[in-house]
């Protein structure tokens, strides 16, 4: 299984003559694109409704559990980045250490599949195809092996389908919605303002 990682990596990671604007394009990818689940998160639930809250929620405890059980995984196995290894290109500083599963796809998977489960399957899947070009560029760039991805795309899977499962357990996402908009509510007073 090793030898198949390593193969499919060096067969992904960008040669020492790949050109600038591809690397500028996957660092782009690799950093910024996941920018896009905090803003589509806060997105939702500045402006959307009780339904669109919720979503929020199981969003991101799913993704909240992704990086958990990583921490956890990383402590009972830990496994380097390409470049400790002296393996392929590497483009993209980082800093050494365990490289699986993949915080950044575990993260984007798991709001992927999350938004999938709640039914809202075009932004889902939109996600899930930004969670394809950020995994794909950090095997590009050096800094993770595929099954890293594979195994972050796992865990967000899991993690979606655990806290959608939990929550649904006596009605505990209704009422840790109420609690968060009702705090929500104190700190931001809409429509409040010189009445």
């Amino acid at each position: 299984m090793e030898e198949l990682n390593r193969s499919l990596f060096l067969a992904i990671n960008a040669s020492a003559e790949a050109s600038l604007p591809m690397r500028e394009l996957a660092v782009f990818l690799a950093q910024w694109l996941v920018l896009s689940v905090p803003l589509l998160l806060l997105v939702l639930w500045v402006f959307g409704g009780r339904r669109q809250r919720m979503i929020v929620l199981i969003a991101t405890l799913s993704i909240v559990f992704a990086l958990a059980c990583n921490l956890l995984i990383r402590d009972l196995w830990f496994h380097p980045r390409p470049f400790m290894l002296g393996l392929g290109q590497n483009f993209l500083a980082h800093a050494p250490g365990a490289s699986f599963p993949s915080d950044h796809a575990s993260g984007m998977f798991a709001m992927a599949f999350a938004l999938i489960l709640v039914s809202l399957y075009r932004t889902g899947l939109v996600m899930l195809a930004l969670a394809l070009l950020v995994s794909w560029a950090r095997v590009y760039l050096g800094v993770h092996f595929p099954f890293d991805i594979l195994g972050g795309c796992l865990v967000g899977l899991l993690s979606a389908c655990l806290v959608r499962q939990g929550l649904a357990w006596r009605d505990l996402d209704q009422r840790l919605l109420t609690l968060l908009e009702g705090i929500y509510q104190r700190l931001i007073p809409l429509g409040r303002h010189g009445s």
